[in-house]
């Protein structure tokens, strides 16, 4: 079987799926009680987390993201390979410096400035999250689905082997540092806005002795590398809502064979990203398991989970609504 770095395998045992909770900790609470109780019961064997763990839109006081990603890391460490989490596009921007908004509302400074002390530790942690899990019941997961340019040759061993690392220190290497304080003024000047601001609002940096300081700018050179654009598109898909109900189909086909490598094949892949309505969503020909288990959930009320057998073989996603539960208003 072939090694994927960026990708977990499953060959047995159930698992409680859990997607994009955007800093919301009550309801973090409520899914960490829901596994922690059932792992007791013997009942689980694992939790996986689908991504998108930071990022709330509310009042500051109600973002608890970073505290989520630290009660999880300390899970990790207290029950080891039990609790996984796969990288996410909310989470990506940290790991390049890309500010992520949605209309006039910036995501990334929050998350910066909460950092602090735990900025080195978080960010290891992060940089070497999977982007995939893929299961003996032919069961894939990941964050948003597929993407345009998976059918294309070499493009998913090239993100299943993924370094974050070599792309940023080529970046780096490419702005010598005599040429910075130039080119900050260029961004500054392109953008509008002088550049000691544009790293203080987009990244909470504070001065010019910030070691961050370059950040936003090595940001502003990767974002147009066609490598990190072949990441964008993996992670911020829309699916079937961006290509079509029949492209988005293929597309889907195509990763699902990309997975199946070496391996069982690929029959389903369950996501989460993107809003649902009632917590859930069949598509693709019942090939895809859309999964909203916080603000996703349309209404909140109806968040939802996944319970099932990574060992188990699933042939069609509406076989897994069996294993699809509410949170809210159910005991452990």
């Amino acid at each position: 079987m072939p090694d994927f770095p960026r990708a977990l395998t499953f060959d047995s045992g159930v698992t409680l799926v859990v997607t994009d909770l955007h800093g919301n900790w009550p309801l973090y609470e409520r899914y960490r009680e829901l596994f922690l109780a059932l792992y007791a019961r013997g009942a689980v064997e694992r939790l996986l987390f689908t991504g998108d763990l930071l990022h709330h839109t509310g009042p500051e006081e109600d973002d608890r993201s970073l505290e989520i990603v630290l009660d999880l890391m300390g899970l990790q460490e207290l029950l080891p390979e039990t609790i996984f989490v796969l990288l996410g596009n909310h989470e990506l921007p940290h790991l390049y410096h890309v500010p992520l908004s949605k209309g006039d509302y910036l995501f990334t400074p929050r998350f910066e400035a909460a950092l602090g002390a735990h900025r080195e530790r978080v960010m290891a942690w992060l940089e070497g999250l999977p982007f995939y899990a893929r299961t003996r019941a032919g069961v894939s997961l990941c964050h948003a689905g597929a993407f345009a340019e998976v059918a294309t040759a070499g493009v998913m061993p090239q993100l299943l082997h993924w370094s974050h690392r070599a792309l940023l220190m080529e970046t780096a290497a490419r702005l010598p540092l005599d040429l910075r304080p130039a080119l900050r003024e260029e961004v500054g000047r392109l953008l509008g806005v002088p550049y000691p601001l544009l790293a203080q609002t987009c990244f909470a940096v504070t001065d010019a002795g910030d070691p961050r300081y370059d950040d936003f700018l090595i940001g502003q050179l990767v974002a147009a590398d066609p490598r990190f654009e072949l990441l964008w598109s993996a992670f911020f898909t829309r699916n079937e809502r961006q290509y079509g109900a029949a492209e988005y189909e293929a597309l889907l086909t195509a990763l699902l064979a990309q997975l199946s490598e070496g391996y069982t094949p690929q029959r389903v892949m369950v996501t989460g990203h993107l809003t649902c309505r009632n917590g859930y969503q069949v598509l693709a020909h019942d090939r895809q398991l859309r999964l909203a288990s916080g603000v996703h959930a349309e209404p909140l009320t109806s968040c939802r989970y996944l319970l099932f057998d990574a060992g188990r073989p699933v042939a069609r996603a509406s076989e897994l609504l069996a294993g699809v539960g509410n949170v809210l208003g159910e005991e452990p």
